[in-house]
Parts: C-alpha cells; sequence; structure tokens
C-alpha cells in the first residue's frame, strides 16, 4: 500500500478560487478546498477568476494544479 500525502488527497477534488490564478502558470493564486486554502496554478489559456469552481488535477510539491469547472 502506498502512501498519499495530504496534498495528494486532493486531487480529484472542487475548489473554488479566492484569488485569481494568472494564465499558463505564469503567476499563482490562493483557492480553497476541503475547507483550507492552498497556492494554486493552471495551464489554462485564460486567467481563472475569483469565485469560480476549480477542480484539482495534480500536484507540485504543495502548490495545486487546477482546471475551472467548465459544466
Amino acid at each position: 500500500m502506498r502512501y498519499r500525502s495530504s496534498v495528494e488527497r486532493l486531487i480529484g477534488s472542487m475548489g473554488v478560487v479566492v484569488t485569481a490564478i494568472p494564465q499558463e502558470r505564469t503567476g499563482a493564486g490562493i483557492v480553497k478546498v476541503n475547507g483550507q486554502q492552498w497556492s494554486a496554478v493552471t495551464d489554462y489559456t485564460e486567467l481563472i477568476p475569483v469565485g469560480s469552481k476549480v477542480w484539482v488535477s495534480a500536484r507540485d510539491h504543495v502548490t495545486l494544479i487546477v482546471v475551472p469547472d467548465l459544466g
């Protein structure tokens, strides 16, 4: 059985953007996932504004990589 860190357990979770996330990893924003705030970046081609729903797709150390919820 492989150990999964608390950050890895967030992959697949939905969150809400607290501070805007710049496009294509040009900077970091803040998201709230499961009641906690995390630094987040995206590979998406547009800025993700405050209040948007996002999905955690991966992590880079303790930074979450998110994609917007387009549904």
